[in-house]
């Protein structure tokens, strides 16, 4: 049973209940050795008695990634990458789709990862909203009211729930998601949850339309995301990462990027986590579906860093062309931009290595920084004017067997 660090089991205040007596409690003052550590689940996202958000748009992926989040932690094996700190039960809160379409996805991702149904059996709790609306907060006739706050509670703590996952959090309520402090009541009933289960509280949130660049894009007032103690954004490949990243236009769509949007108890990640949507057949084929079903399943995806793709030869071969120039008395532009596009460094790195000219522009912008270039300014021979280019510091250059790790 989940206790807080006083030793007591909280619950939530009965709706309208006159609150306790304030009073001024002396500072415990423990050594810091003996204060318990965070109760981490899952990474450092997943934490038991407080309230996380997973943002996405629609349509990107992030129904797929909460239920693996939740199998990981059910079976306790770190699908995803992510270590898991603690296995425990999880209660999937999905309350848009029927139960079958669940099925579906569990059965996919079940699949791909070579997951026993014996392993997760009495582990993993499905619920959908097609069958049971989930009413955890709304307004009655004396302001806002929770009618389901305390059931879940208790069933919950019937089953031992570890972790509960609520996909979507605006299908948890009928409160305005505009107003403050009608999002404040509901991010608070769901941390009231949190506290009085010990679990962990996954909230799946939409973002507004347009792009999603931080956790701010979040749908609805402002209060639910002051009020998550953590936040990753999800969000598509973009068409500059899929080049970076040598991904194919038609695969883009498959890989979505996990960004730490906030983490107000441990530091942020310092890089994205990526992941790649597969398709996996069922093989539930009927006579009237003989190809049965094709169902997405999420998995981690490891990008490929350029310099794995270069070999020190090639590497010297781009610096020697950089170093001889376009043209006797011209040099090779450090940037895309203006009269330097033609005479850009970038396309000698495409030339040379078949990269594309994202990767292209990768590559030069870390030789700039490292000093292996050089951006000086010259007199162009021909056009008989000043110019700005790249030169090549010899005594930067890598040697060794290994040298394009060095790069």
């Amino acid at each position: 049973m989940w206790a807080s660090r006083r030793g007591e089991t909280p619950a939530p205040a009965a709706f309208g209940a006159t609150p306790a007596p304030l009073v001024a409690v002396p500072a415990a003052l423990p050594e810091p050795g003996a204060i318990p550590p965070r109760a981490w689940l899952y990474g450092t996202f997943l934490v038991r008695g407080f309230v996380s958000l997973l943002v996405a748009p629609g349509g990107v992926g992030k129904s797929s990634l909460a239920l693996a989040q939740a199998l990981a932690l059910a079976t306790g094996r770190p699908l995803l990458g992510e270590h898991v700190h603690h296995s425990v039960p999880v209660w999937v809160l999905n309350l848009e789709d029927p139960l079958e379409e669940l099925d579906r996805r569990l059965a996919a991702l079940m699949l791909r990862h070579a997951i026993t149904r014996a392993a997760v059996a009495g582990r993993l709790f499905l619920h959908s909203g097609r069958t049971r609306p989930l009413r955890l907060a709304e307004e009655g006739p004396n302001g806002i009211a929770f009618p389901d706050r305390d059931g879940l509670i208790a069933a919950a703590r019937a089953a031992g729930v570890g972790a509960l996952v609520v996909d979507p959090f605006v299908k948890s309520h009928r409160l305005d998601e505009n107003a403050n402090d009608a999002m404040d009541a509901a991010a608070t009933a769901w941390a009231e949850v949190a506290e009085a289960t010990g679990a962990a509280v996954l909230l799946v949130h939409h973002v507004r339309k347009g792009a999603a660049s931080d956790v701010e894009a979040a749908r609805g007032a402002k209060a639910l995301t002051d009020a998550a103690r953590a936040a990753h954004l999800l969000s598509p490949m973009s068409a500059e990462d899929a080049a970076e990243l040598g991904i194919e236009p038609a695969e883009r769509w498959r890989h979505v990027r996990l960004d730490d949007a906030k983490a107000n108890l441990a530091p942020r990640a310092g890089r994205a986590a990526w992941y790649r949507l597969d398709t996996v057949r069922l093989g539930n084929g009927s006579a009237d579906y003989p190809n049965g079903d094709s169902v997405a399943a999420i998995i981690r995806f490891q990008p490929e860093s350029v310099w794995k793709r270069l070999s020190p030869a090639q590497c010297h071969a781009v610096l020697d062309r950089l170093e001889a120039g376009p043209e006797p008395g011209a040099l090779y532009a450090a940037h895309r931009r203006g009269l330097g596009a033609a005479r850009w460094a970038g396309r000698v790195v495409m030339e040379v290595t078949g990269l594309g000219e994202a990767e292209a522009a990768q590559v030069i912008g870390t030789w700039l920084k490292t000093g292996l270039l050089i951006e000086v300014e010259y007199r162009d021979a021909a056009q008989r004017k000043l110019r700005q280019g790249v030169r090549v510091v010899a005594a930067k250059r890598p040697s060794g067997r290994r040298a394009a790790d060095n790069f």
